[in-house]
């Protein structure tokens, strides 16, 4: 069995070329979708709409992909992980491309929605193709490395985004499109280089289809094919406790992006920016080196621990009273997060069988974007009505039914996640 130390033979193994092609699709469509979020808000904003109106445009692709999920999930079990995640990479490029033509903030809800479908089918149909290669002694570092390309992308995509927008580097390409083609968006977004930044995210599109296209399919021929579906087919059941488990963690994860910028500035932290320079730092560490832990280790051993470091940001939350706690608490959060998401993830997959494993990913994530969708609404009702500190109370508490439901589901029984890695 593979011990800890020895990283450079469990990284060899882990990454065989398939999966460290998967890695690499998934860093390239999250690079090119993270553009969208630190800019989307100036570019409906240029176009005339209010702040409910961005709010509401901004929210609504995660809605969109929770809905298109389950339908994501049967199609990659019935027609294989490949041509779903070569036709999620499209509509992606597609709808880069037609950015170009909005006009209104009215015009840009429908481009959101497609937004929401091209990210439900590549999640899915990408995380299903890993679950399929990795090697079942060397999942969790698979994982790892696989929800590395996450954290990478975050790194990358936002700040190339913006970068894109106001660079005057871009100014001479961007204005000459927009001259001799006034309908670009372009025309209406002041000195912002939006229509070069779609263009850009297009081509960073169609980079991954051309890689997604020469990938093999994973998908075993042997397995039998799904038969029409039903509501029960639409789910895998085999990864409900996953989701939900999920979905606490999840419930978190939008407390600390949509309320702890406003927290921290309460606190007297004049750039709640560094806050996430500190996150993406411990997730990024615990990602290149947590795998050999998951494999070695059963994964109730990581997970558990994990949750705890995740309950324990929470509450540092609650006592913080100085920008150093809060620095704490990004760095907890970091590190309990980097374990969590490829752990568990690995254990959602020791659960499912060949035949479910679409649906059960897509069961899985959707645990994610239910928990943000939910977490964001009920904790800013708890924020409005009493304060940072209570909404962060009720985010432990959520994280702790997630964990005692965990332990609930190890005890009672044991399988995937009491037995070692290799056993699953």
């Amino acid at each position: 069995m593979t011990t800890p130390g020895d990283g450079q033979g469990s990284a060899a193994r882990a990454l065989t070329g398939p999966i460290l092609n998967i890695t690499l699709i998934n860093l390239v469509f999250f690079s090119g979708y993270l553009f969208f979020f630190p800019t989307l808000p100036f570019f409906i904003d240029e176009l005339g709409g209010r702040e409910s109106e961005i709010g509401l445009l901004i929210g609504i692709s995660s809605l969109t992909s929770l809905a298109c999920r389950p339908f994501v999930g049967y199609f990659v079990d019935r027609n294989g992980r490949k041509p779903v995640l070569v036709i999620g990479l499209f509509i992606f490029i597609i709808n880069c491309l037609l950015h170009n033509f909005a006009t209104s903030p009215a015009a840009v809800l429908p481009l959101r929605l497609l937004t929401g479908a091209s990210l439900a089918a590549v999640i899915t149909a990408a995380t299903t193709f890993i679950a399929d290669m990795a090697p079942p002694d060397k999942r969790g570092s698979a994982l790892s490395y696989f929800a590395l390309s996450n954290a990478v992308g975050f790194a990358i995509g936002p700040a190339l985004g913006g970068f894109i927008i106001n660079s005057s580097i871009f100014d001479g390409f961007d204005s000459a499109l927009t001259g001799r083609f006034d309908w670009l968006s372009g025309a209406q977004t002041g000195d912002f280089n939006f229509t070069t930044m779609f263009l850009v995210a297009a081509l960073i599109g169609l980079i991954g289809m051309i890689m997604a296209m020469l990938l093999p399919e994973s998908r075993p021929d042997s397995t039998p094919k799904p038969g029409r579906p039903g509501i029960r087919d639409l789910v895998a059941r085999e990864a409900a406790i996953p989701g939900l488990v999920n979905f606490a963690v999840a419930f978190s994860f939008a407390g600390m992006v949509t309320f702890m910028p406003l927290f921290a500035r309460d606190i007297g932290l004049e750039n709640p920016g560094n806050l996430f320079i500190a996150y993406a730092a411990f997730v990024i560490l615990m990602r290149f080196t947590v795998g050999p832990f998951i494999d070695r280790f059963s994964r109730a051993t990581v997970i558990a621990p994990s949750i705890v470091v995740l309950i324990a940001t929470m509450l540092v939350v609650v006592i913080a009273d100085s920008v150093f706690m809060l620095f704490v608490a990004a760095s907890l959060w970091g590190i309990g997060a980097g374990v969590f998401q490829p752990s568990m993830m690995a254990y959602a997959v020791d659960r499912s069988r060949p035949e479910t494993r679409g649906r059960a990913m897509s069961t899985f994530t959707m645990g994610m974007d239910l928990g943000i969708s939910i977490g964001s609404l009920s904790l800013g009702l708890v924020v409005e009505a009493a304060g940072f500190q209570p909404a962060y109370s009720m985010a432990a508490i959520v994280i702790a039914a997630g964990l005692a439901l965990f332990l609930w589901s190890w005890f009672r029984q044991p399988g995937p996640a009491a037995a070692p890695s290799t056993a699953a």
